[in-house]
């Protein structure tokens, strides 16, 4: 494994945090709120990073770079509002046929040819799917989020536009940006967006429940998501200029599994051996494409 499969490992394990932790705060606290200060955060810690590493662009760059921030800003906000609807490691699961659908895009460019065995492994992953969320809404008492349909169409639609988004990754590469420059692009799109919607929504409290315990504050946990969230866009930009997308992505689906154990741990989804067997199925799938 070269250093930049090093840095997807370590990407993959900072999003999985973040986003675990993220399904925990909006949970308790004013979703808009925490949204705009954790992007405010995680967008000055780009900034900072860039005042060390270098902020590389070029005037051919700067359409796709603001593509990109306009197709992960969109899919944020899918993601965001699935998190009403589904647990996490749910969420992540459905994400992880990004894997998939870039090996059939591949498959129509002419690069890779569709198999018996990639069929086989994608039915496995389908069925993972199935019992996971068939879990959920069997019992509810195997989920504490009312789990809802729109919820997979936001998921989908989620990792559609990461997909997308993926390959503008490639093309502002090509032309001269580095992935501070793309993440900026993002954070150039979604602060305003998000302030916006923070000034919008005045009943800050909504959600503030007096929290229990120290790590329950609302300040604490938008700093940790920001710090989070930066490190993760800086990895994971990295990986995918420097390396194949299929690759990073693939080290990727390892993550559904700490979302996972972190939303039981955070009690925003609840344990059972069916959910943990639907994950180990769709992990067992993506392992077999990967090293199809």
């Amino acid at each position: 494994m070269t250093d930049k499969r090093y840095t997807a490992v370590l990407a993959t394990l900072f999003d999985s945090a973040s986003d675990a932790t993220l399904d925990y705060a909006v949970n308790r606290h004013n979703i808009h709120k925490i949204v705009f200060l954790l992007t405010l955060i995680a967008g000055i810690g780009q900034v900072a990073i860039g005042a060390f590493i270098g902020i590389d662009c070029t005037f051919k760059a700067l359409l796709y770079v603001a593509l990109h921030g306009i197709l992960i800003l969109l899919g944020y906000i899918f993601f965001l509002k699935s998190l009403k609807y589904m647990p996490i490691a749910l969420i992540g699961l459905i994400q992880s046929s990004e894997l998939f659908l870039t090996t059939i895009i591949d498959c129509i460019l002419g690069y890779l040819t569709l198999s018996v065995r990639f069929l086989i492994l994608l039915s496995l992953f389908v069925f993972a799917i199935a019992l996971f969320y068939i879990n959920c809404i069997k019992n509810e008492n195997t989920s504490i989020k009312e789990v809802k349909p729109i919820g997979i169409v936001l998921t989908l639609g989620t990792m559609l536009l990461f997909v997308v988004a993926t390959y503008l990754i490639k093309l502002s590469a090509a032309y001269g940006a580095n992935e501070i420059t793309l993440n900026l692009g993002y954070y150039a799109v979604a602060l305003p967006y998000f302030g916006y919607l923070s000034l919008k929504d005045h009943d800050y409290n909504k959600k503030d429940t007096s929290p229990p315990k120290w790590y329950n504050g609302f300040y604490f946990l938008a700093f940790s998501i920001g710090i989070l969230e930066t490190i993760f866009y800086v990895l994971e930009t990295f990986s995918f200029i420097n390396d194949t997308p299929t690759i990073v992505m693939a080290i990727k689906q390892m993550g559904i599994f700490v979302m996972f154990f972190l939303s039981v741990l955070f009690k925003t989804d609840n344990f059972t051996p069916q959910k943990l067997i639907a994950l180990i199925l769709g992990f067992i799938a993506i392992t077999g494409l990967y090293f199809n």
